[in-house]
């Protein structure tokens, strides 16, 4: 009995460590959702996640400068009572973030190139109540995205 037992737990062993290692392959290789605006298999590393809050009817900050051209993340915080969104425009971009509710947030990822881009809430007409801004990116190269 105790060489039939003795052959049976190699088997056993084997048996468990290639359950164990296929579960491990079969996660790791998974898709995940999410990521919101992030395409998928997008590498680049962000320079800055820059907050940008929106309220009736201002944003803040309003005017924002950075440092050298990249991939940055706008956290858009809805602050106010309404319902708002951010759209970025300017050099071939034109990017809008879904609706926020009040007290809720996203993100936006973009690829800002140098140049000047324009912030406004499409929501309501907010931006002919003074939801603007803008956004300046040099030509720079050093530095963390400036801001």
């Amino acid at each position: 009995m105790n060489e039939r037992r003795a052959s049976v737990l190699p088997r056993t062993a084997w048996f468990v460590a290639a359950t164990v290692a296929l579960s491990v392959a079969v996660g790791c290789a998974g898709g995940g959702g999410g990521g919101g605006n992030t395409p998928s298999g997008a590498k680049d590393p962000v320079l800055k996640t820059i907050r940008i809050e929106e309220m009736e009817y201002s944003l803040k900050p309003a005017d924002i400068t950075l440092e050298k051209p990249g991939i940055y993340v706008f956290k858009v915080v809805n602050a106010g009572s309404t319902t708002h969104a951010l759209e970025v425009e300017g050099e071939g971009l034109q990017k809008y973030s879904n609706e926020i509710e009040p007290g809720r947030s996203t993100q936006l990822r973009l690829d800002l190139k140098a140049g000047t881009y324009e912030l406004t809430c499409p929501v309501d007409h907010h931006e002919e109540k003074g939801m603007v801004g803008k956004v300046i990116v040099k030509e720079g190269s050093g530095g963390q995205g400036g801001y």
